[in-house]
């Protein structure tokens, strides 16, 4: 019974948001869609022995249908903008400078048949958040596949559940968490696996993959 109050917020954002404004972007713990700003407003509010009933949960971000492709065919850089930012509800990188943590997401697989010879630029955490990404070296024949499947891009993020922070669920454990999960009971390591992938919808291709690397 004690689950009780975190579980009546699982439930789907279209059946109370508007669809056509808000319902390209989705948030899930395990496999059940939340409304997170509740999840979050909860854990505020939570008794005590309530308080890690989340902790070390996987929680994805899902947007679709929101992606703007901008391709300089001069320079050869192709932007992948995000219309009113990605995750905002997620702290994805460390917040002091001296602790370690998540400094920045690399990209470590870009798929060869959308992007050719391209590099991907890492994403710092110079940004208060997710809107764009920019690939290097892309020539015209892939710059314009892009451009075709610009309606199709997804964009998901992964990670592990590490705390609560300034009014957003934090995939860490770095600055001052106003709730922090008890890594050593999980059994957690030094540092939570963030991972981020971008997606084909209408064939399910990956696109790339970008994972989160650690720095002190």
């Amino acid at each position: 019974m004690k689950r009780l109050p975190f579980y009546i917020i699982i439930i789907s954002c279209c059946l109370i948001i508007n669809h056509a404004a808000y319902c390209s972007e989705f948030y899930y713990i395990g496999n059940n869609r939340v409304l997170l700003y509740k999840t979050i407003n909860w854990w505020y509010d939570c008794l005590p022995e309530e308080s890690s009933l989340i902790c070390g949960s996987i929680i994805k971000c899902k947007s679709k249908g929101d992606a703007q492709v901008v391709y300089n065919e001069t320079e050869m850089i192709l932007r992948l903008q995000i219309n009113g930012g990605f995750a905002e509800q997620i702290s994805i990188f460390k917040q002091c400078e001296q602790c370690k943590g998540p400094s920045y997401l690399k990209c470590t697989w870009l798929n060869k048949k959308y992007f050719g010879n391209g590099e991907a630029a890492i994403i710092s955490n110079d940004l208060s958040g997710i809107n764009a990404f920019i690939l290097n070296n892309i020539d015209t024949q892939h710059g314009r596949i892009i451009q075709g499947i610009e309606k199709d891009i997804e964009f998901e993020l992964e990670g592990s559940i590490g705390g609560l922070l300034n009014g957003r669920i934090a995939l860490h454990q770095s600055g001052s968490c106003i709730k922090t999960c008890p890594a050593a009971s999980l059994g957690w390591s030094d540092s939570l696996p963030i991972s981020l992938k971008i997606i084909n919808s209408d064939t399910k291709e990956v696109l790339a993959t970008y994972s989160a690397i650690m720095e002190n």
